[in-house]
């Protein structure tokens, strides 16, 4: 099984989710609209609703994504942040955000996979749910 729907797994044991995997191919040409490093995520996820945000369908992020240049929108937390992915990682190789969009402040990656910015958004959810 890869790392991602293991991880989708995990946290559906542990969190109320609404995840969807995919049950069919997606289209090769509605990937080539989608970053090279999410390709892999779109083939495993159809959508998903998480304690910490959600992550739109294809169809849905497609759309979305048409008001950033650079940046594919595929998701947001339960405030005021969009979840985005570069489609050209930065120098340090970064490509995924959290960027809040009422700030008005330049976009900057700060993860270089799906996984690793779920992680933190995870950690981030869990320590605010604590304290």
């Amino acid at each position: 099984m890869d790392k991602i729907k293991e991880f989708f797994i995990e946290l559906k044991k542990n969190y109320p989710c609404n995840i969807t995997f995919c049950s069919s191919e997606i289209r090769e040409e509605e990937l080539k609209k989608v970053p090279a490093v999410m390709h892999s995520f779109y083939k495993t996820i159809l959508k998903a609703e998480l304690p910490f945000g959600r992550i739109f369908p294809l169809e849905t992020a497609l759309k979305e994504s048409k008001s950033f240049s650079n940046w594919f929108l595929f998701g947001q937390d339960n405030y005021f942040s969009f979840w985005l992915c570069s489609y050209s990682p930065d120098a340090e190789g970064l490509s995924f955000t959290s960027w809040n969009h009422e700030d008005h402040t330049e976009i900057e990656a700060a993860d270089e996979d799906i996984l690793s910015f779920l992680q933190y958004e995870l950690e981030d959810y869990q320590q605010n749910e604590e304290g």
